[in-house]
């Protein structure tokens, strides 16, 4: 129990050492290039936090694994991995800790995703570009179960949307209208305020009625419509929570469109970060236990070079399969479950040597 709580806590330390090493190096980097666009002390000191935060978002993983690659690296140079083995501990219970420290690091990792975490990038362009309000969408015209529905502004932060106006389709025939200057979701529907509906009758003859037009202070409509996922489904943004993601999956599914790109991102984010466990594994086994054998400086090199080629790969695929070229399982899901055979391999039948 000693040595699996040496391990773990050594192995924390290292990895938040190495995460906010990488992350504030990133964001000071990005500072000096940038620093000259912002006015104030609070709005650079701003800046550095979400681009700080949007690089932890990123390298969080690397950091995984290179947090690993050190913590080894120490128990080699102190004795102390030959000292566990001598006194009877197999790889497997060595290498233990660092599994389950990774996974929970990772479950952590996902949960952030949870939050406004994933938004970071847009908020350090806002206070660059001087911008008050990022959420706000213009001229947006999406269909909506058997509606079209165009909104001259929308506002998800406030849940409101401006000029609304909405489109009712019978077997594909225009029947009714209904124009608002102003709309609140309420957390399931729609309030039209001060509507004007538009109806118009089935025409069978020069004596059928006109048109009916009426005047209604609240009109409940779109249910379901949720504004949060609306500019990001239907402007193309990759910006998202995974409740966000769930949702907007939903929405997609229920309308009978392409869910391919909000499917990528969501195995982006809750799929691909286990690749870095994966690597702990793997790379943990492939480490000797002691220095006499081979070079560990050499050993160290390549392995971080491949840590950052395994994650620009899973990254790429990412990419391409957000623009839809492959589908998303064949991306980010397929390259994370080759590593966990790998991982699985190496556990089984390597720990034995």
């Amino acid at each position: 129990m000693r040595m699996y709580r040496y391990i773990s806590l050594l192995y924390i330390r290292h990895f938040f050492m190495i995460a906010f090493a990488l992350a504030f190096f990133f964001a000071g980097l990005d500072y000096m290039q940038n620093a000259s666009k912002l006015t104030g002390f609070n709005i650079k000191i701003l800046y550095m936090f979400y681009k700080g935060s949007y690089a932890l978002s990123l390298l969080f993983p690397i950091a995984l694994v290179l947090s690993m690659i050190v913590a080894k690296m120490a128990l080699i140079r102190s004795n102390a991995l030959v000292s566990f083995y001598a006194l009877g501990y197999s790889k497997k219970e060595v290498l233990r800790p660092f599994i389950f420290v990774s996974f929970i690091l990772t479950l952590l990792y996902i949960a952030l995703h949870f939050t406004t975490f994933v938004n970071s990038e847009l908020y350090a362009k806002a206070l660059m570009q001087k911008k008050h309000n990022l959420t706000v969408t213009r001229n947006l015209f999406v269909k909506y179960n058997d509606s079209f529905v165009y909104i001259s502004q929308l506002i998800p932060s406030k849940k409101e949307a401006k000029d609304i106006r909405i489109y009712r389709m019978r077997e594909g025939d225009l029947v009714q209208i209904i124009y608002g200057k102003s709309a609140r979701f309420d957390g399931s529907r729609w309030l039209i305020a001060d509507a004007r509906i538009v109806t118009k009758p089935h025409v069978q003859g020069l004596s059928s009625q006109g048109l009916e037009i009426e005047h209604k202070k609240d009109v409940q409509t779109l249910e379901g419509f949720k504004p949060k996922i609306l500019t990001s489904v239907f402007e193309g943004k990759r910006y998202y929570t995974i409740q966000d993601a769930y949702d907007a999956l939903n929405l997609l599914v229920s309308q009978k469109l392409e869910t391919s790109k909000v499917r990528s991102i969501l195995y982006y984010m809750v799929v691909s970060p286990f690749f870095a466990m994966f690597l702990v594994i793997i790379f943990f086994l492939s480490i000797p236990p002691h220095a006499r054998s081979s070079n560990l400086l050499l050993v160290s090199f390549v392995l971080t070079g491949t840590t950052l080629f395994v994650w620009g790969i899973i990254y790429l695929l990412y990419r391409i399969s957000l623009s839809g070229v492959i589908v998303p399982e064949l991306g980010t899901v397929a390259a994370t479950a080759l590593l966990a055979a790998g991982a699985l391999y190496s556990y089984m039948f390597r720990t034995a040597r």
